[in-house]
């Protein structure tokens, strides 16, 4: 590549070039940071003197030999042209020679015979120089001996009136060999002083446009200069990566992404700075920018004193490599670190920490460093504590997993030990519940001897149960009961007992007769945690009520995602499924949901997948309730899911089973489950979703005997919890099928009476079995009834079934007409819902004759409906009389009668039948 932003030095050098060709010889110094392209400017320099007829004699200075005495005017003598000196310098190499053995073993050189060698050397070079300019060039003078030093003093003094031009260069990042003959030559040169800046933008573009053959484009030089900070070298070795990669790009932050050529560049930059210099290069490299590093910050981490770190970091700044006092890239930060041997860099670590400690950082800055150096002091464990607890809240469980590790391992004391025995354990959780579990019975054994806080042991008794230890967890929850606890505590115990008696309704004996009143703390307010308590234990003793879904819906955002089981989450969104509020659970569901995939929390988004899979079966969304269950399964292994795995279990089962899908659903029932999910409420989902799989595959009393199972469990429990599992309902539709009506109205009648008087899915469910068990005439009454309540719960499915039902019942009436309509929406609802089996049942029924949609003159009538004239077309066409409209949409009769005498003549209709034929498939849309 070619020279690029040189053109003064080369101008100033083709003016000393001249002068010395007229008998004017100087000395030219070229200075620079390292890697500045003083050597390349040297070469170019040698060749333009050659071919202006210089003889030219080079030497280069190195590392190697700094000890190495006269090592410069050896490398001068094998450049002495034979032909010139008539053989001379055979004898003036071995008086070089000589002079440096004797000064290698230490013997005094006398004066006399170094003064005679440096006079004899000289004069031969004046005199070649008569006959032809000569080029002395000295590349890396800092790395030149120092009594070569003396040797080239003694030569420059001399050539002022020769035709000899004396080039030298030296770097600004390495401690000269003898510093007071190095400033002694540069002084003699501060009139021909080269310096040479690192590249401009521009010069970084023609440099690229060179490699390329073409102008690069403008994201391409700003990354490139970002990236090599105007050094020659720097960009050399980008290109060079760039060009092996077989490509040119940038990311989305703008950078280039270098490799081994630029590494390595790197490498042998840190190779030739001196010690001082490369510790101040390791501490910018350590820090990293987190927090910013200041001169006195990156002197007290490498060790020197502050006017040092500042001249370092100047020339290290002048190199590209530093900005600002950190490395930007960070293949350059590895390549500076690697330099160090494992104990330094480890020394590093730790005294980095300290100090950002000592100085008020941030957590994790300290805790990497700590992590970095596999050490934990003292102090330490509260700040890894803290720094986890920020990595858990942005998703990097595994550093924070790791932090948490180190400080466990540093722990002062048994009691600071078991609380992060407890932190590990509810980050672990996240991702890997049985992984988790090992932790466990030192946990417990922690709660026993009194090392645990509440919250710890909250935690500890959820891991238990989750896992099916319910021992072991009633002994912890035991333990919780006889505690001194605060009123937060207090909260937090009682909530936990409640959702305990929920999940494991066998496990803490009969749950209390009434609810306890949630108590307000001194300033009149009630906790959050308690009153959702009282919400739960509402629903246990009472069912679900519009006072507990208000509980749910406040609690829901004011508890943050964290710990080990989201319990406070999982009874909230329990509370609205149960209440068939489904539209704000599933909007929460989705929220939590999103959240719990930022924090890349497995566990946590395998719970609310199943959650959101029974919201979808709840709502006849069979297709997503599938989807759901089959993804909340595949998060986790059935270890980790252990007991819950009923949840996402039963509602894949169901879901297989309504649509059809019975040869999935029976692979299903032939993997294993752990015989503690019966002890739990997750349990009789399980016995449901069975039952109702034998009922659908013919086998009416193997389903009878599992809802008859739920029943028996829930009434030794005292956990009769008709929202919950509506066991009944089930039994009753299999002693339908077993052909025991009697059974079935029994049963159903039953279910009945343990509801109240607000609509339910449940309700509806049962008025449908007793309809089927019921009187012909009575069916379509109480059929109407239960869907008007499916279709303010959102329940779709069931909505299709009963639709069915009361096609049935239309039919076997002789309302043929009606009945071709009702099946049609029943057709239509099963189809949205997916239900396979129910469109399979309807096939025989549907009549093909009835048109899927009405004419455009029909369209466009109906759409002139005002929302109020269509809900009332709706009800009517339905066969509800006008009190009874009136009663179901809160107006008067009188507003009813205006509304269908309107409806009437938009539709162009007389009577209540004709509205059925007008408004056909479209009924189930408005209503």
């Amino acid at each position: 590549m070619g020279i690029v932003e040189r053109q003064e030095q080369l101008a100033s050098f083709a003016t000393a070039l001249a002068e010395c060709q007229a008998g004017r010889g100087r000395l030219l110094a070229v200075t620079g940071s390292l890697a500045s392209g003083k050597t390349t400017l040297l070469r170019v320099f040698t060749e333009r003197a050659a071919a202006a007829g210089l003889h030219v004699i080079r030497a280069t200075g190195a590392r190697t030999e700094r000890e190495l005495p006269l090592s410069l005017v050896n490398q001068f003598c094998h450049d002495f042209p034979f032909e010139i000196f008539n053989g001379n310098r055979a004898e003036l190499v071995r008086e070089v020679h000589s002079t440096a053995m004797r000064h290698g073993q230490r013997s005094a050189v006398p004066g006399p015979q170094l003064a005679t060698m440096l006079h004899k050397a000289s004069v031969t070079l004046l005199t070649a120089s008569e006959r032809k300019p000569v080029l002395v060039v000295v590349d890396d003078l800092h790395h030149v001996d120092p009594l070569s030093l003396h040797s080239l003093l003694y030569l420059v003094r001399r050539i002022r009136n020769a035709r000899i031009l004396v080039v030298v260069s030296g770097g600004d990042l390495v401690e000269p060999t003898d510093p007071q003959l190095y400033a002694e030559l540069m002084e003699l040169a501060s009139e021909n002083h080269l310096t040479l800046p690192p590249l401009s933008r521009r010069g970084v573009g023609e440099l690229l446009a060179e490699a390329l053959g073409d102008q690069p484009c403008d994201a391409l030089v700003d990354a490139c200069a970002r990236a090599s900070g105007g050094n020659p070298l720097l960009i050399r070795t980008l290109i060079t990566d760039l060009q092996n990669s077989g490509g040119f790009t940038v990311d989305r932050e703008g950078r280039i992404l270098p490799a081994r050529a630029y590494t390595s560049a790197v490498r042998r930059y840190v190779e030739r700075c001196d010690p001082l210099t490369r510790r101040v290069l390791a501490a910018a490299a350590l820090f990293d920018r987190c927090p910013p590093a200041g001169p006195l910050t990156l002197a007290r981490l490498a060790e020197v004193d502050i006017e040092a770190a500042r001249r370092a970091l100047s020339s290290l700044g002048s190199s590209g490599l530093v900005s600002d006092g950190w490395l930007p890239d960070l293949r350059a930060r590895q390549a500076v670190l690697d330099h160090l041997p494992t104990a330094a860099l480890t020394n590093l670590h730790l005294r980095a920490a300290q100090l950002l400690y000592e100085e008020g950082s941030a957590p994790l800055p300290v805790a990497r460093h700590l992590l970095a150096a596999g050490w934990a002091p003292d102090w330490a464990s509260p700040v890894l504590s803290a720094a986890a607890e920020g990595l858990l809240g942005t998703g990097d469980t595994e550093l924070a997993v790791a932090l948490l590790r180190l400080a466990h391992d540093g722990a002062r004391d048994d009691v600071e030990r078991a609380a992060l025995k407890v932190a590990l354990f509810q980050a672990e959780w996240r991702t890997d519940p049985a992984a988790a579990g090992y932790r466990l019975g030192q946990l417990a054994d922690a709660a026993r001897a009194g090392r645990l806080s509440v919250a710890a042991r909250v935690a500890t008794a959820h891991g238990l149960l989750w896992l099916g230890r319910t021992a072991e967890a009633a002994e912890v929850l035991d333990g919780l009961a006889g505690l001194e606890a605060d009123a937060e505590q207090r909260a937090e115990i009682r909530f936990f007992t409640v959702w305990a008696r929920f999940t494991h309704p066998g496990l803490l004996g009969d749950e209390p007769e009434e609810p306890q009143v949630p108590r307000c703390s001194a300033d009149n307010v009630v906790n959050t945690r308690d009153a959702l308590a009282h919400a739960l234990e509402t629903v246990l003793a009472k069912g679900p009520n519009s006072a507990a879904v208000v509980a749910a819906e406040r609690a829901l955002p004011r508890f943050t995602l964290r710990g080990s089981g989201m319990a406070s989450h999982a009874a909230a969104l329990t509370i609205l499924v149960y209440a068939d509020h489904l539209e704000t659970a599933t909007l929460w569901a989705d929220r939590l949901l999103a959240q719990a995939g930022e924090r890349r929390a497995t566990s946590w988004q395998a719970m609310l997948t199943a959650i959101r899979a029974d919201i979808s079966l709840r709502s006849g969304q069979l297709a997503d309730a599938q989807r759901y269950a089959e993804d909340a399964l595949g998060m986790m292994s059935r270890e980790s899911w252990a007991t819950a795995v009923g949840v996402p279990l039963s509602t894949l089962l169901l879901a297989h089973t309504a649509r059809g899908q019975l040869d999935q659903a029976g692979r299903l029932l032939d993997q294993p489950v752990p015989d503690a999910m019966f002890e739990t409420v997750w349990g009789l989902h399980y016995l449901q979703a069975r039952g109702c799989y034998y009922l659908q595959t013919g086998r009416a009393a193997a389903g009878l005997d599992d809802f008859t199972t739920c029943g028996d469990l829930m009434a030794r429990w005292n956990f009769d919890l008709p929202a919950l599992v509506p066991w009944r309902v089930h039994a009753a539709r299999a002693h339908l099928e077993l052909n025991q009506p009697e059974k079935a109205r029994a049963l159903a009648e039953s279910q009945l009476t343990q509801l109240g008087q607000e609509p339910s899915r449940t309700k509806a469910a049962a008025l449908r079995v007793l309809a089927a068990a019921g009187p012909l005439a009575q069916r379509p009454t109480l059929l109407r009834e239960a869907a008007e309540m499916l279709r303010a719960c959102g329940d779709r499915l069931e909505l299709a079934h009963t639709l069915a039902d009361l096609s049935q019942a239309q039919r076997s009436s002789g309302d043929f007409h009606r009945a071709r309509m009702t099946v049609r929406r029943a057709w239509d609802l099963a189809g949205d819902c997916q239900a396979d089996a129910l469109r399979r049942r309807l096939l025989p029924d549907v009549d093909d004759t009835v048109p899927e949609s009405a004419d455009d003159a029909d369209t466009e009538a109906l759409n002139s409906l005002s929302d109020a004239e269509r809900r009332v077309a709706a009800l009517a066409a339905q066969g509800s009389t006008n009190r009874q409209i009136a009663n179901k949409l809160f107006v008067t009769v009188s507003t009813v009668e205006q509304h269908l005498t309107k409806v009437y003549r938009k539709l162009n209709v007389t009577r209540r039948a004709d509205l059925l034929v007008k408004l056909g498939p479209r009924i189930s849309n408005i209503a």
